[in-house]
């Protein structure tokens, strides 16, 4: 019987990671929750059911893995420091989790997680939010919810509205694909070792039906890349740059959504960046 099975998964945290002479890596934004009870009001804000299977991204020493595990989640926890593999052993042991170390951006997510419904729980390095958030939205095989703690201003990035500075690609596609809310706000002393930020729990529930849907998601996503490409420029000559058509072209688009020639891609809401994107692929079909 491991030596930390009757201990709490914060202390075995500790423990196991003073044992196994672990060492934080700033490279790879390691920041870990190890109290017991701030990580499970973390797992009742995924609101994790028992059953359910969950993609946690970045376990860390394994105390939220415990603490879903303890919930009777299904999880595979996917850990690109393999130093922390003994660590993982010792807080997890008796407990069935399936861990896979390998960086989640290099992954298939259809492959690892199969054809069953799943939902992710995350503690990601903040560098890398951007591009998760993205995968996990865009990929072929998209969660039911997303559970992320991320840096206070990418909170905020993501939550912007339109024809604001922090209105931007991330937002736009973000909340294309779900309904964005902060769910709990941490100081930098919730983490150890504390970062410099103030950090934000995010929940993103994809929509079942989007309230407003592109009749073709890969132009939209283009689309959106283009308004946002270069922010100093009008939306007519982002998409000019990006679409490879003249500038007259790019101008009978915007007009046909009703809007000012001048319009800068970052004063577009949802609703007109999927008109837009609807307009280019019909015009592009009348070409052809």
């Amino acid at each position: 019987m491991s030596e930390y099975r009757d201990l709490s998964a914060g202390l075995a945290a500790r423990m196991a990671l003073e044992k196994y002479g672990f060492r934080f890596s700033h490279s790879l934004g390691q920041n870990f929750i190890l109290d017991d009870g701030l990580v499970s009001r973390i797992v009742d804000a995924a609101q994790v059911w028992p059953g359910e299977r969950v993609l946690e991204i970045g376990p860390g020493a394994g105390v939220m893995t415990r603490c879903l595990a303890e919930r009777g989640a299904r999880v595979t926890a996917v850990e690109v420091d393999r130093s922390l593999e003994p660590v993982l052993a010792a807080v997890l042991d008796g407990f069935d989790v399936r861990f896979v170390f390998e960086d989640i951006l290099k992954l298939d997510l259809a492959a690892l997680m199969g054809e069953e419904p799943f939902t992710v729980v995350a503690n990601l390095p903040y560098y890398i939010t951007a591009d998760v958030v993205l995968r996990l939205l865009t990929g072929p095989k998209k969660p039911e919810r997303i559970t992320i703690m991320v840096q206070k201003e990418a909170a905020e990035r993501m939550m912007a509205r339109p024809n604001t500075k922090t209105w931007c690609a991330l937002a736009a596609t973000a909340q294309y694909f779900g309904q964005i809310e902060p769910l709990l706000e941490l100081p930098p002393s919730a983490f150890t070792p504390p970062p410099h930020v103030d950090s934000v729990l995010l929940g993103i529930r994809l929509y079942d039906e989007k309230p407003c849907a592109a009749k073709d998601e890969a132009l939209l996503l283009r689309v959106i890349a283009a308004a946002f490409a270069m922010r100093r420029k009008t939306l007519a000559n982002n998409l000019t740059a990006a679409f490879s058509v003249n500038r007259e072209t790019a101008l009978q688009w915007i007009a046909r959504l009703g809007l000012d020639e001048r319009v800068r891609g970052e004063a577009l809401s949802m609703e007109e960046l999927c008109r837009l994107s609807d307009v280019i692929g019909e015009a592009r079909a009348e070409k052809a």
